[in-house]
């Protein structure tokens, strides 16, 4: 009896080269799914913005767990701003907001725009204003 335990276990193991979800792509950023939209950041899903019975609702999960907080949102695209907002206060919270919620949101794929030093852009006004034409008067 032994032995056919161990064969039917054996036989129900998976192959090593099939993928399964511990090596299929994690999510990042805005990630649709049918009806609602979810945000993922870190490996799990910190805001959702789905309808409902009386229009749109927004859930913002990034508290702790067990601390959900619910938002009504007039479209699902004012929903989304108000979820990367949000959030990107949140989890960012060094780092201004516009550049945050470009990280919150950016994917994988999409190297976030690199960050351009205080310096960086004082040079660029200053080449800018010198290729500038002198105005004629």
């Amino acid at each position: 009896m032994r032995e056919t335990s161990g064969r039917i276990l054996l036989a129900m193991r998976p192959p090593c080269d099939q993928t399964g979800f511990i090596t299929a792509p994690r999510p990042q950023g805005w990630v649709h799914y049918g009806e609602h939209w979810g945000l993922w950041w870190g490996n799990r899903q910190i805001a959702s913005v789905q309808p409902d019975a009386n229009g749109i609702v927004v859930i913002l999960s990034c508290r702790k767990m067990w601390q959900d907080k619910r938002v009504r949102a007039a479209s699902v695209s004012q929903g989304k701003r108000y979820a990367e907002q949000w959030c990107a206060a949140r989890i960012l919270a060094g780092v201004p907001l516009r550049q945050a919620v470009q990280q919150l949101t950016a994917k994988d794929d999409e190297p976030a725009p690199p960050k351009r030093s205080a310096i960086q852009l004082q040079q660029e006004r200053r080449l800018s204003e010198a290729l500038k034409l002198p105005s004629e008067n």
